[in-house]
């Protein structure tokens, strides 16, 4: 698991994100953001500096990008 700030957090998207190698993300009742990736890879994050409800506007912005994501409310 890595532990991180809202802001590193979306930074280190875009390579992800640029490149389609995101398969899906779940977003725990944790608050922990589960990555699985197209070559069955998966990261665990845990932001660190902010509330759920700032994790959960990110994951709905990276599903407006197609990217599949469960766990919102």
């Amino acid at each position: 698991m890595k532990q991180c700030s809202l802001n590193h957090f979306t930074e280190s998207l875009e390579p992800w994100l640029n490149a389609n190698y995101i398969r899906s993300i779940t977003l725990g009742e944790d608050g922990r953001v589960i990555f699985s990736f197209i070559d069955g890879v998966s990261d665990v994050y845990e932001i660190t500096d902010c509330n759920r409800s700032q994790v959960e506007q990110v994951c709905r912005e990276l599903q407006e990008k197609g990217i599949s994501v469960k766990g919102l409310e």
